[in-house]
């Protein structure tokens, strides 16, 4: 028999730590530990399958694939069906997906086909939770909403990775994928106690997704999340086979740093993104941005720290700056496809980096792929800048 969801009293005006929010963070939190743990899968394909850089990158295009094909349906849905029940199914998807990488022993269909499963459970996760987020939120708030709900995610970026290196190599892969799923399966048991905040009984029209996503602003922004989301990517795909190349045995170190500068930056400054304006954070976030992806090429053993702290200041400002501005003056029934949208532009700039800079990586070396990378952030900073968005008009 489910948990009964959370009563929830009115929001005191400005009040943000509510106990609908709070169960909402806690619930992501399973869920941002499964997913998380497979940021180390390329270092399980390389020294357990064999895997090149063109291999590797095409994995790992396969989940944001399955993220770009499934998330803006899934932001519809969330939008006219509720939130909580998508939350719920995409953690159930990611436990089954996790533990049956267990049988996963060469590269072929079946590996292809779990990461395209975690996709599509990230798509209803995210989408869900980050909606559910912004109806918990007071406006004036929102930036600082998006950011700590992000939290849940970069406190696991530093916990999982770290978790996964060393029962991987005590216990065996087996064991820390099936630990894997085990955090997804505390975020459904856990979901089930959030209040899905948004009534169906609103009274209004529902915004299609075709009208949504033609607007001007919403192309726009897209087109520098994608280039914000490819920069990220040369980084998070080819950082370990790299550095293994380089002669490195432990590459958890960049992914620990990132995340902590990451959390720290949220909770330090997190209404720093509100009060100082979240367009000026945004472009002040982009230059190291670019310099953290593209020095990358110059790695050198024991660089890897260095690289992921500047990466996590970086984006543990941008990306709730960024997600701020979409959402601004959006109401609550179009803001799961604004969610859906903006995490859909990210992970196409995710699939096509780790699809185009994978091969790059195969013909020139990992340095290049990684000044592609840098470039695509760059590209992002003069679009932004340049936009009515970044301007404020």
């Amino acid at each position: 028999m489910p948990a009964p969801a959370i009563e929830l009293a009115p929001r005191p005006p400005g009040r943000l730590l509510t106990p609908g929010f709070t169960a909402l963070l806690i619930a992501q939190a399973g869920f941002g530990y499964a997913f998380s743990s497979f940021f180390m899968l390329p270092k399980f394909l390389v020294t357990e399958l064999g895997a090149g850089p063109a291999v590797i990158g095409r994995i790992m295009a396969v989940y944001g694939v399955a993220v770009v094909i499934s998330m803006p349906a899934v932001g519809a849905a969330v939008d006219r069906f509720g939130r909580r029940n998508f939350l719920t199914g995409g953690a159930v998807i990611m436990g089954v997906a996790s533990l049956a990488f267990i049988f996963v022993e060469a590269v072929g269909p079946l590996l292809y086909l779990l990461r395209g499963l975690q996709g599509v459970a990230f798509a209803m996760a995210f989408t869900a939770g980050g909606a559910l987020a912004v109806d918990e939120a007071p406006p004036e708030r929102v930036g600082q909403a998006i950011g700590i709900f992000g939290l849940t995610f970069l406190s696991m970026n530093a916990i999982a990775p770290a978790v996964v290196e060393v029962v991987a190599a005590r216990a065996g892969w087996a064991v820390a994928f099936a630990t894997a799923a085990g955090g997804a399966a505390m975020c459904a048991v856990l979901s089930r106690r959030v209040r899905d905040s948004q009534t169906l009984a609103d009274s209004g029209p529902v915004p299609g997704l075709w009208e949504v996503a033609s607007r001007p602003s919403q192309i726009r922004l897209s087109l520098v999340v994608a280039l914000v989301g490819a920069g990220l990517s040369a980084v998070f795909t080819f950082h370990q086979p790299w550095a293994l190349e380089l002669g490195a045995t432990e590459v958890r170190s960049l992914l620990v740093a990132y995340a902590i500068s990451a959390v720290a930056v949220r909770i330090g400054l997190g209404r720093m993104v509100d009060r100082a304006g979240r367009r000026r954070v945004s472009i002040a976030a982009l230059v190291p941005y670019v310099f953290a992806v593209a020095g990358m090429a110059g790695l050198r053993p024991g660089g890897l720290a260095l690289f992921g702290a500047i990466l996590g200041v970086s984006h543990g400002l941008l990306y709730p700056a960024l997600n701020a501005v979409a959402v601004e003056g959006v109401g609550i029934r179009e803001r799961g496809k604004v969610m859906a949208l903006f995490q859909t532009a990210f992970q196409v700039g995710v699939a096509v980096s780790a699809l185009t800079l994978g091969l790059i990586a195969e013909r020139a070396g990992y340095p290049a792929a990684f000044l592609a990378g840098g470039g695509c952030v760059l590209a992002a900073l003069i679009l932004f800048v340049a936009s009515p968005e970044g301007r404020g008009h």
